[in-house]
């Protein structure tokens, strides 16, 4: 009963929407990526030590402007 009157704030209601898109997005990206490097044979290791901050940045960016495309 109460999370159906916050809701109803259309200001929040709108967040609420953007962070799941967000979340959702972010997931299948990364999830996709990781199988891909996994699949060509790089080493899991390499890829939480060494490429792991550029790429986790360039995931971030890259669903943020998937999830605005989708919000549209």
């Amino acid at each position: 009963m109460v999370f159906k009157n916050v809701l109803r704030i259309t200001p929040l209601n709108s967040k609420v929407h953007w962070l799941g898109w967000f979340i959702t997005v972010h997931l299948l990206l990364s999830f996709m990526i990781l199988a891909l490097l996994i699949g060509m044979g790089i080493n899991p290791t390499l890829l939480v030590s060494v490429l792991g901050a550029p790429l986790w940045i360039g995931v971030a960016f890259s669903s943020k402007y998937i999830t605005d495309k989708i919000m549209e």
